[in-house]
């Protein structure tokens, strides 16, 4: 590519030290982009009053040459806190439905266009722009960039927009529906390319709008960063076996189905609680995770929680496990899931318990890696098999034998990745702005 087409801006409102699978994915992105020779700016949001995971440490792989913009943005998940509190669910649910559409992000967007004007004014030469969502109301900066500076923008998904099953398994008013469906149609006809985080996920956009196949596009999916793993080891225990969470349970993402198969396995004689234990790293409630079974004293004993931890740190947990929790629930479009941290399980080599669609993209890829062990949450019986085996292969001491298929495992690095946007990148900037 030549080099004057190599002056691009990344906007991703999540972005360190904003910590999670999110920023990861931004972050990564932008280092590797660099790394081809790349210039690359970035806009985000000021991160002190938003209400969500830090990990400063991340900040130390940012390219030097890498500038990042910032721009203020209210967090109204402070207000749900209070009004949670005051027992206002209601107008939660009427603020999240009805007015702050798509997404409670867009208070950010009169601040980010804000910041956005003197970064073009003394950047005039920007080629092209990607955008990371969600939140999806980011993506409404790209009209800006394409109406006003007549800059070609990438929209990079990680998560379906209107398609999204966090989404439709919910009950929006139609009103907001058909509004949503408005405001996504008319970002997607002015993007000049679009990043699919997986097949499927290309294939529903198509389904609801054709003609994008006739746009430059590439399927990316989230992926693990070798120089994260350096100098990490991995380890095993003899005494008690340890099923790893890292991340957070959230919306319909209670796990009741893997505690009612364990407290049947120890009921049944099969689990020793003296000798199992699950380990959950990450912003979590006990009450919400364990759910009805909150007061249960077995899983009291057995189920233990860590708080968010640096990036770093996580990984470490996932190399000193026994076996590695995947919880996808079932529901509609939950086939498409693809959850970020799949791609750091598989590079740890440790097996798998998936519960999730057996048909879908994630059972997919543990199984293709050879080390996934899949059952769908609806089938309680399959969960508990699944989890016996992994046990009593523990118990002999056999464990280490599930090799995963490394050369499967090595095409979802972050650098490799990285690259195919920076060939959708060339076919978008190849006839200069639009």
């Amino acid at each position: 590519m030549d080099e004057a087409k190599k002056k691009i801006l990344y906007i991703a409102w999540y972005f360190p030290p904003l910590g999670g699978v999110a920023a990861l994915r931004s972050l990564k992105n932008v280092k590797y982009l660099a790394r081809a020779g790349f210039e690359v700016q970035v806009l985000s949001v000021i991160p002190r009053w938003i209400r969500h995971p830090k990990d400063k440490t991340l900040l130390a792989e940012l390219p030097a040459a890498v500038k990042v913009h910032r721009a203020f943005c209210p967090d109204a998940n402070w207000l749900y806190k209070a009004l949670y509190g005051l027992m206002l669910h209601f107008l939660v649910r009427f603020l999240r439905q009805r007015v702050l559409i798509p997404d409670h992000e867009k208070l950010w967007l009169p601040f980010a266009k804000r910041a956005l004007r003197p970064v073009l004014a003394s950047h005039p030469d920007f080629r092209a722009a990607v955008i990371s969502s969600g939140p999806p109301s980011s993506l409404e900066l790209g009209l800006v960039l394409r109406s006003r500076y007549s800059i070609p923008f990438i929209c990079d998904f990680r998560d379906e927009w209107t398609n999204n099953p966090e989404r439709i398994n919910l009950d929006f008013p139609a009103a907001t529906q058909s509004r949503e469906l408005r405001q996504e149609a008319r970002v997607l006809a002015a993007a000049a390319g679009i990043v699919y985080l997986t097949p499927l996920m290309r294939k529903n956009f198509e389904k609801r709008y054709p003609w994008l196949a006739e746009k430059p596009s590439a399927v990316i999916p989230n992926g693990f960063d070798e120089s994260d793993f350096a100098g990490l080891g991995s380890t095993t225990h003899k005494d008690v076996f340890h099923l790893v969470y890292s991340g957070s349970f959230y919306d319909r993402r209670q796990p009741d189905p893997l505690w009612q198969a364990i407290l049947g396995l120890i009921e049944q004689g099969k689990l020793d609680p003296d000798r199992f234990q699950v380990d959950i790293h990450g912003k979590n409630t006990r009450s919400f995770v364990l759910g009805k079974f909150a007061t249960s004293p077995v899983l009291e004993k057995v189920v233990r929680f860590y708080p968010f931890q640096p990036y770093r740190a996580s990984l470490s947990a996932l190399l000193e496990s026994d076996a590695l929790l995947l919880y996808i629930p079932s529901g509609k479009n939950t086939d498409s899931v693809l959850t970020g941290k799949i791609f750091d399980y598989l590079r740890s080599g440790k097996p798998i318990l998936a519960i999730a669609p057996p048909s879908g993209l994630a059972a997919e890829i543990v199984t293709k890696a050879g080390t996934g062990f899949v059952a769908d949450c609806s089938d309680l019986a399959g969960i508990a098999a699944q989890l016996l085996k992994l046990y009593q292969l523990w118990e002999r001491g056999e464990l280490a034998k599930l090799e995963p298929d490394r050369e499967y495992v090595s095409q979802f690095s972050r650098a490799s990745l990285a690259r195919r946007l920076a060939e959708l990148l060339a076919e978008v900037t190849a006839c200069g702005k639009n």
